[in-house]
């Protein structure tokens, strides 16, 4: 018997079989074409010499695939994480497999990834970039249209762009945030935020402030990135002075929160302070914590993200309708 070759070629089966290598292509791409005997034998060669077939060679020969694209900046953040996995178990019952890409924050990776994914000519695109500020314009966005690719984002806009996309009414979560705060006694309250011209940063920061306007309150706000490591160090900074101590941190995402809630840990003043959150810490309840904040429901976000990217895979025409869904989430309290 020879030995399994993990490069074995259709050419190789083909040979043994005693069958044109068109033969074995259909066995995998249109089995319906073949008798089932034939069909048998070519399966029984494939397994025997470790044959897999190539997708990406299978999708080269086809218009497209039947891959979906997932591109997001952190999947350690649960609300990417849970949210993937419904569009996941969504993808596969419609005959769809996904190709997943964490970007990490970083634009060079998220450029490469989307390019990986027209390579392999997928039928569409779930993406939350790694920014939303007003500059950020990447180029493949030009590219998906004429390889007419939909591209549907999650939670991060891209600004002046006519794309369809799930994301969160960010003034709102802010304004819940900040009237919930208002209504405690905490006086001295820390913001982090992500980058200082996020415009989910921006819009979530400014509904904090407006509804703390009816009370005095001291407000100190910390950017950074959304991963908590750029800022780390200058709140770290910040709460080993004693008179800066506020009475409250509030976190703009759950990945941030789980940072202050660790540095508060080290420098002995987590039993000191409260914590507000958007979206709940990473493995919180696993710690029995209970973090007050407005919480989202990603297998709903999941739900229409992948009902968009369906819908525009589905519709041929050129000129996809623009559909925008907004949510705000629940408030969650000490």
């Amino acid at each position: 018997m020879p030995k399994a070759n993990s490069n074995a070629t259709i050419v190789d089966i083909a040979r043994r079989a005693k069958v044109t290598s068109i033969t074995v292509s259909r066995a995998f791409n249109k089995p319906e074409l073949l008798k089932p005997e034939t069909l048998e034998k070519i399966h029984a060669i494939a397994k025997e010499l470790n044959y897999v077939p190539n997708a990406f060679a299978q999708g080269l020969k086809k218009s497209s695939s039947q891959i979906i694209g997932i591109v997001t900046s952190s999947m350690y953040n649960p609300f990417y994480s849970n949210l993937i996995q419904t569009v996941s178990r969504i993808a596969r019952l419609q005959g769809y497999q996904i190709m997943l890409f964490d970007t990490d924050g970083s634009e060079e990776a998220e450029v490469q990834a989307v390019q990986a994914l027209f390579g392999y000519k997928v039928r569409g695109i779930l993406l939350s970039p790694v920014r939303d500020d007003k500059h950020y314009q990447p180029a493949y966005l030009d590219q998906a249209e004429r390889y007419h690719i939909p591209v549907i984002l999650i939670d991060r806009d891209i600004y002046n762009q006519q794309l369809s996309g799930v994301f969160l009414n960010n003034k709102e979560i802010g304004y819940l945030a900040g009237k919930y705060l208002a209504e405690q006694q905490e006086s001295k309250i820390l913001i982090l935020g992500g980058p200082a011209d996020s415009e989910i940063t921006l819009a979530r920061t400014k509904g904090i402030i407006d509804s703390l306007k009816s009370r005095e309150t001291e407000i100190t706000i910390i950017n950074g990135d959304y991963d908590f490591i750029s800022q780390a160090a200058q709140v770290r900074d910040y709460l080993a002075d004693a008179k800066n101590q506020p009475d409250c941190i509030v976190g703009l995402n759950g990945t941030i929160t789980l940072g202050a809630i660790s540095l508060c840990h080290q420098l002995g003043l987590y039993q000191k302070v409260k914590f507000f959150s958007v979206d709940e810490p990473p493995k919180a309840r696993d710690y029995g914590l209970h973090i007050a904040g407005v919480y989202h429901d990603t297998q709903t976000l999941g739900e229409i993200a992948a009902e968009l990217l369906f819908d525009a895979i589905k519709n041929k025409s050129s000129e996809l309708p623009l559909r925008r869904e907004f949510f705000t989430g629940k408030l969650l309290s000490w």
